[in-house]
């Protein structure tokens, strides 16, 4: 299968947890249906399929890896037909204000300095979701220019502005995937 990616994501207003979580598994659902209908004779998405456990990284069985992320008004799914993938996406300013030295080495404070704490903050999170690890290991993300490397696996970051507004952060196993965006 050619290596590509597919990243759909939709705005919402007025929403709650709740309803995030039900368009996130839709978007899943959208996203691994779009990369097996190019697959010679591929066959449908299957919603029994996807495992979804209360902590650590949602599951396709047999499938494409896939991220889901969301910060209101967003939430989006990134899906890729080869290797990992992990999705952040932060909307809100206020996360400009967070002060990341518990979590960050000298090289990635140097990166802060110049990129701004929302870039390096999405890549770490991103990469956490690639490689399948929760927020209390957040400090063990290695964040550098171009990527980050988590669990011994090197990362390679796509910012993405989604809506021509809303910053994103892919972080894939494979480099130079080609990535599909768009709204639903």
């Amino acid at each position: 299968m050619k290596l590509r990616g597919i990243l759909y994501y939709s705005a919402m207003g007025g929403h709650t947890a709740s309803d995030e979580t039900q368009l996130g598994r839709r978007l899943a659902l959208a996203c691994i249906a779009a990369l097996q209908a190019e697959e010679a004779g591929g066959e449908a998405a299957d919603p029994a399929r996807f495992a979804f456990p209360p902590r650590g990284k949602p599951r396709y069985a047999g499938g494409p890896d896939f991220s889901i992320a969301h910060s209101a008004p967003i939430v989006a799914c990134a899906a890729v037909t080869r290797g990992d993938v992990g999705l952040d996406v932060e909307c809100d300013e206020a996360i400009e204000r967070l002060t990341l030295g518990a979590i960050c080495d000298a090289g990635e404070l140097e990166l802060v300095r110049t990129l701004g704490v929302r870039a390096v903050w999405m890549a770490k999170e991103a990469a956490l979701k690639a490689g399948g690890g929760t927020i209390e290991q957040i400090a063990s993300v290695r964040v550098c220019a171009g990527g980050a490397q988590f669990r011994a696996v090197q990362y390679h970051a796509q910012p993405i502005l989604l809506g021509n507004r809303w910053p994103a952060c892919v972080m894939t196993s494979e480099p130079a995937v080609p990535f599909e965006v768009r709204s639903l």
